[in-house]
């Protein structure tokens, strides 16, 4: 979880814990004095109230009365504990450092960078690194090559969509990066791709040509090593699909990337 993230979700509890003090205070107000004691004999519930300027007990069988200093008891214990809670988000979120622990690093001069493993990154730090890291990829031998709004090259006119939403999307990806699937041996995922919110990679399976019986039973087969690896569908893996009467939709490339990569 970011730092972003954890003064949002602390904003957001402060305005609940604010709510649970508002509406104890509406119960507290309209409650009656003194306070309920509770005990058993022989099995049998009692309840006495208790008058803390006289330290008396006095049997209480009112039902109603009963009732409303039971209220009392869990609204000033609830009102307690939430003041609590509320004090302490409070000064958490009253502390404000000029540089958090993520930006250490990425102020640090880039020689010295080199030479230090970073204990935590920023996100942008992070999707750098992972842009940058090496990795095999397919070789492209194709007679048609066809390119994003950058300068990658893309073996089909779907892919290379696919690929520009991706960039558009400021989400890091890597095109055919091989991939050991123990059983099956090496795969090239159409994309690798990064959620840098979340840090978690993806891959990407664009099935172009599900028309071609051949082909079909291929991917079927890669789909079944890519999840008995642990790669579940609409979670680490991610298929989309396309055959001459079906086309590739656009609208739900973005609903994937809004969903899953960012």
């Amino acid at each position: 979880m970011t730092r972003e993230e954890i003064f949002t979700s602390l904003i957001s509890r402060k305005k609940y814990l604010e709510e649970i003090i508002s509406s104890c205070n509406a119960e507290l107000k309209s409650a009656p004095e003194g306070r309920m004691v509770a005990s058993r004999s022989h099995g049998v519930p009692q309840f006495h109230f208790y008058d803390s300027s006289s330290r008396k007990r006095t049997y209480l069988n009112d039902s109603t009365m009963i009732g409303k200093l039971a209220s009392k008891d869990y609204y000033s214990q609830l009102l307690s504990i939430a003041q609590k809670e509320l004090q302490h988000i409070n000064q958490f979120l009253k502390y404000d450092s000029e540089v958090s622990v993520e930006d250490v690093y990425k102020q640090m001069p880039v020689l010295k960078q080199d030479l230090v493993e970073p204990v935590c990154m920023d996100d942008e730090t992070y999707a750098q690194r992972w842009t940058s890291e090496t990795f095999t990829a397919l070789n492209l031998e194709t007679s048609e090559e066809y390119t994003s709004d950058g300068t990658n090259k893309y073996r089909s006119k779907s892919e290379s969509l696919i690929a520009n939403e991706l960039e558009k999307a400021g989400v890091p990806f890597r095109y055919e990066a091989r991939l050991d699937l123990k059983g099956y041996g090496y795969v090239y995922p159409d994309f690798t791709v990064l959620n840098k919110r979340t840090r978690e990679v993806f891959y990407h399976e664009h099935l172009g040509m599900l028309e071609d019986s051949e082909y079909l039973l291929k991917n079927l087969q890669k789909i079944h090593a890519y999840e008995k690896n642990g790669f579940i569908q609409g979670k680490q893996l991610i298929l989309t699909y396309e055959s001459e009467n079906v086309h590739l939709d656009m609208g739900i490339i973005k609903q994937i990337i809004n969903e899953f990569y960012v």
